[in-house]
């Protein structure tokens, strides 16, 4: 470990969708999030189409900065978070802003040794470190052949492509 610091307004990862965005550095062996959830974001809504799973599968452990956030697990766990809150969410859940300002989450993974790629019939690769974030780069890849080739790949395809 070394002394380190990354400013988040300068994200090595960055991703927007309609009602919100989310930033991300890697520091001292983790990645450190910080999310913008305005009005109206639900995962389900905002980012499912993206990741393709019927459920969020990333494991979150956060800090809520401002705002509400009420979650649901799969198995019908329901809890609302607010500014202060720390938390812990497990993989297979939705979530969604339930305040009338943006809710402001910071959120922290593991950064794992290992680089995950993802590779696109048209030979483009994309790569993260670790598994923190495999539903974001299966997502991505999808958009990428969508957008760019008009290839329609599923989840599934995709997530056979890793390495």
């Amino acid at each position: 470990m070394k002394l380190e610091a990354k400013n988040v307004e300068s994200p090595e990862v960055k991703r927007s969708f309609e009602h919100g965005s989310l930033k991300q550095v890697t520091v001292g062996g983790m990645t450190v999030g910080l999310a913008v959830y305005n009005p109206g974001w639900t995962w389900s809504a905002d980012v499912r189409p993206l990741a393709g799973t019927d459920s969020c599968q990333v494991a979150h452990t956060g800090y809520v900065v401002s705002g509400r956030l009420r979650v649901r697990t799969d198995d019908g766990q329901e809890l609302e978070f607010g500014a202060g809150d720390a938390h812990s969410v497990p993989p297979g859940h939705d979530a969604w802003v339930t305040s009338t300002e943006p809710c402001v989450v910071v959120d922290f993974y593991p950064a794992a040794a290992a680089v995950r790629t993802a590779s696109c019939p048209c030979g483009i690769e994309l790569r993260i470190a670790g598994d923190a974030d495999v539903e974001h780069l299966i997502a991505a890849l999808r958009e990428h052949a969508s957008a760019s080739h008009g290839h329609d790949l599923t989840s599934e395809q995709v997530a056979a492509s890793l390495a």
